[in-house]
């Protein structure tokens, strides 16, 4: 229902520009209620706006392409790009019209999840598990999820139900390592060869032999077709308007 509303209500082009708080405390103010605690529809509503953003910014790289085949003019384009970057394109008639054209409103397709913040939820072990408890609909209780690792999970989860299963979804970064150790090593990639490693030593040596064997069969293969193709291309026009013996008797 949250992401439903806000979809709704900001999805479209008056609600570029908008950021969750102002809202958030709109809806504070007014007495909204939602079926769900205060700190989890805060940071759903937080959540759906992002998807909003994302999704007009896809968009925007149609609308560059729009750009660049409307105008030759480099200037023109460069303040276009501009406008369209910094959003001030709502308030120019051509970025507007091109927008509304690549960017439709978005519906909400998502009813079965919830954003819980970092700091909203505990996490312990238990019987060699990691379990996870989250704030419930009745105040001063948490519900406990087990969880299928184990690695804590840190930053904001993602709470999705599924299939009458719980799931719970958190970022994690991603380390890059170097398996092969410290050492650098070149590779050379070749014609007469496959590659030549650091040490000269050279893999594939045919490999030059192979593809000009193979390269030259194509060019004499598609040769051949393209001169049948360009014949039958031509063979209407040859006897309406006599074009000789020699290109009849073909």
């Amino acid at each position: 229902m949250i992401r439903s509303e806000v979809w709704q209500r900001f999805g479209s082009i008056k609600g570029v520009g908008l950021q969750d708080r102002p809202i958030r405390d709109k809806w504070i103010k007014a007495g909204k209620k939602f079926n769900v605690g205060a700190t989890p529809w805060k940071q759903t509503l937080s959540d759906a706006i992002g998807d909003i953003k994302a999704h007009r910014e896809a968009a925007k790289v149609k609308a560059r392409q729009a750009i660049f085949r409307h105008t030759t003019d480099e200037l023109e384009k460069k303040h276009l790009y501009k406008l369209l970057k910094s959003d001030e394109w709502v308030n120019d008639k051509y970025l507007k019209r091109v927008m509304r054209k690549v960017c439709h409103r978005g519906h909400n397709h998502t009813y079965n999840q919830i954003i819980v913040r970092s700091d909203d939820y505990t996490v312990f072990t238990l019987n060699g598990k990691i379990w996870i408890k989250i704030p419930s609909l009745v105040k001063g209780k948490q519900i406990a999820i087990p969880l299928s690792t184990n690695v804590s999970p840190k930053g904001n989860l993602r709470i999705i139900l599924r299939n009458n299963q719980v799931e719970v979804h958190y970022a994690v970064e991603v380390v890059k390592t170097n398996d092969c150790g410290i050492q650098t090593i070149g590779i050379d990639k070749g014609f007469t060869e496959v590659l030549t490693n650091s040490d000269g030593e050279h893999y594939g040596n045919n490999l030059g032999k192979v593809l000009t064997q193979e390269s030259d069969r194509l060019k004499l293969k598609y040769q051949r077709r393209f001169k049948l193709k360009a014949i039958a291309k031509k063979k209407p026009w040859v006897h309406p308007y006599n074009l000789g013996r020699k290109k009849l008797d073909k």
